[in-house]
């Protein structure tokens, strides 16, 4: 099975390193990025009624680190190194960023906001990333994205204003837990900012095998983290919170970050970013699928602007050509 896998994977890596993968192609990959990640939010929720922020961070980053290293040592240590040799801030930086201070804030705020809300504060990544990218990768601004952008903002409102998002409450923030929310608005923050970070980096490496380094990088450090009283923690856990934690851990993390990274390599980040806005209306969908919390017909429509507006930042029109990878420039 292992070996399966991995045949998968470097099957994986080796298409995402061909410069013609079509847009098509991106934009179902960021697709089934945003149906994965669109869930987490759930599995955090429901761990989080059993162990605190820091538990929830060990729980699902200590198997990540442990399958991230088996991975690089058994079948990508070449390569790996020379990720590390070539790009050890980048690599260090965006791992640091994206597990422990992404999910330490996250975790920590949703303890206290609603899933449909912390998605809600999520989709402000694209904003975020587009403008540290303008800054340091030198990404364009054009109408065309201008007028996607807008369009996006437009359906969000929609989707928050009427579409009864989550529904009795579960979007807007009651006054005294606004510390909370700020806490999972640093979430956005770091995660923009690895993924400015890696962008250059991932011009001539496997995206796939740049996750497996960043995502051990940052996660390795919670392997001196294992004490008694979390292993006791996790063996009283029932069968949910079992899967849960194995969703976030392989589906969210090992697969998901690595098409993230497919997409980032190949397309603007601020472009990719704009996906994000897919996590509020998914989201909500599958809180009703699994819970039954109400929407309307409102949010269906704000959902489809939403996806209009992407559709026109992200696809190049009859006269321009697709994005190009941004030339590195030094970190």
């Amino acid at each position: 099975m292992p070996a399966c896998i991995a045949a998968a994977f470097k099957k994986i890596s080796e298409a995402s390193l061909d410069k013609k993968i079509s847009n098509a192609g991106i934009f179902a990959l960021l697709i089934i990025t945003f149906l994965i990640w669109s869930n987490s939010f759930i599995a955090i929720k429901v761990l989080l009624g059993k162990m605190n922020a820091f538990d929830l961070l060990r729980l699902r980053f200590i198997p990540v680190a442990v399958i991230s290293l088996g991975l690089i040592f058994l079948f990508y240590r070449k390569e790996a190194w020379e990720i590390f040799r070539a790009h050890p801030a980048r690599v260090s930086l965006g791992g640091l960023l994206m597990v422990i201070s992404y999910n330490i804030m996250l975790n920590s705020g949703m303890r206290y906001v609603q899933p449909n809300a912390a998605s809600l504060l999520i989709a402000l990544n694209p904003l975020i990333t587009l403008l540290l990218a303008v800054r340091f990768l030198h990404e364009p601004f054009t109408r065309r994205r201008l007028l996607g952008t807008v369009v996006t903002f437009i359906g969000l409102a929609l989707v928050v204003l009427l579409g009864r998002v989550g529904g009795a409450g579960g979007t807007w923030i009651a006054v005294d837990k606004i510390p909370y929310a700020l806490l999972v608005l640093g979430g956005p923050l770091s995660w923009a900012t690895a993924t400015v970070i890696i962008k250059p980096a991932l011009k001539n490496h496997s995206p796939l095998v740049f996750n497996f380094a960043t995502m051990a990088v940052g996660s390795l450090p919670l392997l001196f983290f294992i004490d008694r009283p979390f292993i006791a923690k996790v063996l009283s856990l029932g069968l949910l919170e079992y899967g849960a934690a194995a969703f976030l851990s392989l589906a969210c993390t090992i697969l998901a970050y690595s098409l993230w990274n497919i997409a980032v390599k190949h397309w603007h980040a601020s472009n990719v970013a704009l996906f994000v806005y897919l996590n509020p209306p998914l989201t909500a969908i599958f809180t009703y699928l699994f819970f039954g919390i109400g929407i309307t017909l409102y949010f269906f429509v704000g959902g489809s602007i939403m996806l209009a507006g992407i559709l026109i930042a992200t696809l190049p029109g009859k006269t321009t050509q697709p994005d190009e990878i941004i030339t590195e420039i030094g970190v």
